[in-house]
């Protein structure tokens, strides 16, 4: 015998419905959400090349060859300028 709820058209829609968002809800997370610790080292990599970069370019740069006083103090004088700065834009 068939009972009522199996006859309900809604109700198989609604099953349906909820075993496909089920499953593409498991394929459809964020690659970030699948890999965190690859990306998360990729960062980490991404960041230091850059810093290297940065460092090895300022070392050929003729004002801070062998200049390291020079160098901390452009740098000091560089936060300071960006430290005014946000002050005056977060107004």
């Amino acid at each position: 015998m068939i009972n009522k709820e199996q006859l309900d058209p809604l109700k198989k829609v609604e099953e349906i419905t909820s075993k496909a968002n089920e499953t593409f809800g498991k394929k459809g997370r964020s690659v970030f959400d699948r890999y965190p610790l690859a990306f998360a080292l990729l960062v980490i990599v991404g960041a230091t090349l850059m810093g290297q970069g940065v460092k090895e370019l300022l070392i050929q740069t003729p004002l801070f060859k062998d200049r390291p006083l020079t160098m901390f103090l452009v740098g000091i004088a560089i936060l300071i300028i960006t430290g005014s700065l946000y002050k005056k834009l977060d107004k």
